[in-house]
């Protein structure tokens, strides 16, 4: 087996082990139970010292689990329901998302920024621990509405090409894009929810121009 295909399993396998702790937390916030990482690890099948080394404190697992039991739930149902609605053309399905959760991210900024400030100390948290033993610090949302967005391209592109562009839109999907526009550049309101969108629509229609197979060419 190659090194990369066994690190590619090990980052899976870590990823679904912090998703699965957090659906297992936000059952019980669900419950109304109150925050014991034990109680989490043990609903989602994981002991309770692999569950400390991805939430070292019940309030960081606490946190992510109210989120996803509340806010999120909702919101990434209506994202799902607004890229099927868009047809099969994947610029039109992006900007369903974007529209979707990145202008959501955009007037209810407080607890997109709770969730990065989190992922920021978690990632400071374990700056001394070896490349290989850290767990993930994002759940990795952006990952599948990017992989929805692109779904009707995996008939027209190599995998390699429409996995590249899924790295790509990591960039203009999800919490960094809002703060970069917010913080960064300074803008507010509509005027960060229209740069959301050109950025989503140039980065894909530009991956798009360089990758389509000559035979599509005209459609340009």
């Amino acid at each position: 087996m190659k090194p990369e295909t066994t690190n590619a399993g090990r980052v899976n396998q870590k990823a679904r082990t912090r998703a699965a702790l957090i659906q297992a937390a936000a059952e019980l916030v669900r419950e109304g139970r109150p925050p014991s990482i034990p109680d989490a690890a043990d609903r989602a099948l994981i002991s309770a010292a692999t569950a400390y080394r991805y939430f070292p404190s019940a309030d960081e697992l606490w946190f992510e689990a109210s989120v996803a039991a509340v806010a999120f739930e909702a919101k990434l149902r209506e994202a799902d329901e607004r890229i099927a609605a868009a047809g099969d053309d994947p610029v039109d399905r992006l900007e369903a998302v974007v529209r979707c959760l990145g202008f959501t991210m955009v007037d209810d900024q407080a607890p997109y920024r709770r969730l990065a400030k989190g992922a920021l100390e978690q990632w400071f948290s374990q700056v001394d621990t070896p490349l290989e033993d850290r767990a993930p610090v994002r759940q990795g949302r952006r990952n599948r509405h990017i992989a929805l967005v692109l779904e009707p391209l995996r008939s027209r592109l190599t995998d390699n090409d429409v996995d590249r562009i899924a790295n790509a839109l990591g960039v203009v999907v999800g919490t960094d894009v809002m703060l970069a526009l917010t913080d960064g550049v300074g803008l507010e309101g509509d005027q960060a929810k229209g740069a959301m969108l050109d950025a989503a629509r140039w980065l894909l229609n530009g991956a798009l121009a360089e990758l389509r197979p000559a035979d599509d060419a005209s459609h340009l």
